[in-house]
């Protein structure tokens, strides 16, 4: 018995000195930027917290709960010019900050100071090029997987500390949020759960969804996977919820439905519908994670439901093929030339999340028509605001 004792004490013990694991993928995704970078400050909205509780280990110098997986990673490259790089959090529960820089260094922050309230923050004067692996966690146990916004910034006027207002760093900054950009998302479940890609809501500091007929409502990231371009929102509001064909796969020639909100604003508000086939079952250099259409799409179908003839999600669109790099290459145009991501990977993501998405093995074919109808239920315009 003593034996035994002794072994829960030693692996409870190693286990709170290694629960900071940067080898994980990082839960809500990675950025690669340079010094000098665009769009800043760039913002992130994650799920703070997690059941790692760092008061347990002599490594941080702060107080609160964390995950074991990094929430973000940046690789940052520095240039001849000199930026000093923070990191700030923004949320309406008290926040705490950790990374360990590229030199394999912690730090760990609780309260940045008087002027962002709740907030938590770290400045790094002289950054160092290489990976960051941030952690953004909660003070309280009790507030843990609360909404939170991880700003990444190099701008020195971020931060006035003399502001009246407290506790929003965007607020504090000035900063009114813009529409940036559209694509498309569907609901995989009745709850509000919606599938869309990474593209689309990278860098958004807010997310509407709209279903055609509808009033436009948040939308929140629960997570992400920038490897497969794909993301996973909430609402608020229950709806009818799409179905994976659980057995078929697609196959050369296959008739294919798509449906979404491509050039929002000038096209209809109501969602466009093209048709096509599965013209390849791999993507550009053979990618197997993607399969070629024949359907016309534009800007704004990102994110989209791809049905089969019997109204079953088989994809996601993700892109079109870039006009000017094959003319450049090759001299020719390509022509609906466009890919979307298989459901084997789709559904593998949202297993991943625990999300009890729908999947039957649908026999009955559907009317063009009456797969239209089903999507306008399921399927909506997102609007990036930055």
């Amino acid at each position: 018995m003593r034996y035994i004792l002794l072994f829960l004490l030693l692996t409870l013990y190693s286990t709170a000195l290694i629960a900071q694991n940067v080898s994980r993928e990082a839960t809500f995704g990675e950025v690669s930027l340079t010094a000098g970078f665009d769009d800043d400050p760039r913002i992130i909205r994650v799920l703070a917290g997690g059941s790692v509780e760092l008061s347990q280990s002599s490594r941080f110098d702060c107080t609160g709960f964390v995950s074991e997986a990094p929430d973000y990673q940046l690789e940052y490259g520095t240039t001849a010019a000199e930026f000093a790089l923070s990191f700030f959090t923004d949320s309406d529960v008290d926040t705490v900050l950790l990374i360990n820089t590229p030199d394999g260094e912690w730090h760990c922050n609780d309260d940045y100071g008087d002027g962002l309230g709740l907030a938590a923050g770290l400045t790094f004067e002289q950054p160092l090029a290489g990976i960051y692996d941030i952690w953004v966690g909660v003070y309280d146990d009790d507030d843990n997987f609360s909404e939170a916004e991880l700003y990444i910034t190099e701008l020195t006027e971020l931060l006035s500390f003399d502001s009246e207002v407290s506790g929003s760093i965007a607020e504090t900054a000035g900063l009114e949020p813009e529409l940036a950009g559209s694509g498309t998302a569907f609901a995989v479940t009745t709850e509000g759960h919606l599938l869309t890609n990474y593209h689309v809501i990278d860098g958004c500091r807010a997310l509407t969804f709209q279903l055609p007929g509808s009033m436009p409502v948040n939308a929140e990231v629960l997570a992400m996977n920038q490897s497969f371009d794909l993301a996973l929102l909430k609402t608020d509001i229950s709806t009818d919820a799409t179905v994976f064909q659980s057995q078929r796969r697609v196959r050369l020639g296959d008739d294919i439905v798509v449906y979404g909100f491509p050039l929002l604003g000038d096209l209809s508000s109501q969602g466009n519908l093209t048709s096509g086939v599965v013209s390849a079952l791999s993507g550009l250099n053979d990618d197997l994670s993607t399969f070629q259409i024949s359907a016309q799409i534009q800007p704004g179908n990102s994110g989209g439901p791809v049905f089969d003839r019997y109204g079953a999600v088989v994809g996601v669109v993700v892109s079109t093929a870039n006009q000017d790099y094959f003319a450049q290459q090759s001299g020719n145009i390509p022509q609906n030339v466009n890919f979307a991501i298989t459901a084997d990977i789709s559904q593998n993501f949202l297993r991943s999340n625990n999300i009890g998405y729908q999947s039957s093995e649908l026999s009955a074919e559907m009317r063009t028509a009456d797969i239209a109808e089903k999507a306008q239920s399921t399927t909506g315009a997102l609007l990036c605001y930055r």
